[in-house]
């Protein structure tokens, strides 16, 4: 048996290690987020990918842990993300729309 076999929980999930993440917000993207392992650098990432990211915004430094709660995604699969990709995309969810005042309707 591996060792990863022997880290399965009671979920068949893999544990994950705690990874220590900085996140930034995208400039050209409204609540756009990339979530870097914290020796990560931007620049390392895809040309494709930071072109269409834009200029990053620094929001926090964060400790990720397979119990920690986030907003919009479980931690876990944040967690797989940047363990399979190097980093994770995290784009807004499809039903959220900016509400404009209606002065700015008419």
């Amino acid at each position: 048996m591996t060792t990863n076999e022997n880290a399965e929980s009671a979920t068949g999930t893999l544990s994950l290690p705690d990874i220590e993440v900085k996140i930034f917000r995208s400039s050209r993207k409204l609540d756009t987020y990339i979530y870097l392992p914290i020796d990560a650098e931007y620049d390392d990432l895809p040309e494709a990918l930071r072109k269409e990211f834009g200029k990053t915004v620094f929001v926090m430094e964060l400790l990720l842990t397979p119990s920690l709660k986030l907003a919009l995604h479980d931690c876990v699969t944040v967690m797989q993300g940047i363990a399979k990709d190097g980093f994770f995309l995290q784009f807004p969810p499809p039903n959220l729309s900016p509400v404009l005042p209606e002065e700015l309707l008419e």
